[in-house]
């Protein structure tokens, strides 16, 4: 252990949601609208229920089902992180990492033979999770089905993570959960799935600094309910201004394909903040270039996806 660690001091109720990690179109075999109805509504909403427990116990108004809850609800608040970072954009990655093909030999004889245990694990029954995970008192991988979000085996790591609900599938595979689940393998991002195994095994870890050029849906929120003088821009794509037609409170939108017609035309006194879908290179690009204009552009983390997902306000001016 890193005795030079720093711990934050823990305040209840301040969990937020973190950024979906792929572009939700780029995922082969699903619809965005499923993909992100799945993070907002069922992920944001464990997130935001994780906060109204914590609160609650921080009263002292506690008993054993609220106990019980918080357990659940920790865990699918996590369980449906990994289950989006097991996702990668445009069909995933073959298996590249040794140490992981190695382990995964060791207990199952090859990779197509997990794959197959795997899938036949996971449909068999309705909801639940389906996990790949590393168990370092068996000092081997164990696929791992459960049913309850409360149940798992103690000690083990979870690697990769299917979420079996209906929610997560229903709106694009009906009830082929078959389907679904080889839709998913065909996706995995085994290189996110490996960095996990690593740090399983004691492997270092590596601290993901702040990007001083991004600003998180909290501190923008904050801002905003301060009445701080920032402005705000919405340089989504039309397509996906025209599937979800609501804004931040407040904001513009602009053409992330032309930012030199309007850069000149935004103050350089406050800081502006930009925000497209998901909070990847569309904002992103957007901010640097109007950087390059001299202003003080940061672009938002998570997207206007991550905003929702936490339920916060948004309005419906788009015309």
């Amino acid at each position: 252990m890193n005795t030079h660690q720093k711990f934050k001091t823990y305040v209840p109720g301040q969990h937020v949601v973190r950024g979906i990690p792929f572009k939700a179109h780029k995922i082969d075999g699903f619809t965005p609208e499923m993909l992100e109805q799945h993070f907002e509504q069922v992920y944001g909403g464990a997130v935001r229920r994780l906060n109204e427990i914590e609160k609650q116990i921080a009263r002292d108004d506690r008993n054993d089902a609220l106990l019980a809850e918080h357990l659940t609800v920790a865990n699918l608040v996590i369980l449906h992180e990994l289950h989006f970072l097991s996702l990668g954009e445009e069909g995933g990655e073959e298996l590249s990492d040794s140490a992981l093909t190695q382990a995964i030999e060791a207990v199952f004889g090859s990779v197509a033979a997990w794959r197959v245990e795997f899938s036949s694990m996971a449909t068999l029954g309705e909801g639940g999770w389906a996990i790949l995970a590393w168990s370092d008192r068996f000092g081997r991988l164990m696929n791992v089905r459960t049913i309850d979000s409360a149940q798992f085996l103690s000690d083990a790591v979870p690697l990769l993570v299917l979420d079996m609900g209906e929610h997560a599938f229903s709106g694009d595979f009906g009830l082929d959960r078959m389907g679904y689940v080889s839709a998913f393998l065909q996706s995995v991002h085994w290189v996110r799935v490996a960095e996990r195994f690593h740090r399983s095994l004691g492997g270092a870890v590596v601290n993901e600094k702040a990007d001083p050029n991004q600003i998180s849906i909290s501190e923008l929120k904050d801002s905003l309910d301060r009445g701080d003088d920032v402005l705000v821009l919405d340089v989504r794509h039309d397509d996906d201004c025209e599937r979800y037609r609501n804004r931040i409170p407040g904001s513009e939108w602009h053409d992330s394909f032309d930012v030199a017609a309007w850069a000149n035309d935004l103050p350089k006194d406050k800081p502006v903040v930009v925000y497209c879908m998901y909070g990847f290179w569309v904002s992103q690009k957007a901010a640097e270039e109007l950087r390059m204009y001299g202003i003080n552009a940061r672009s938002l983390s998570g997207g206007v996806t991550a905003w929702r997902a936490m339920g916060y306000s948004s309005s419906s001016d788009i015309e």
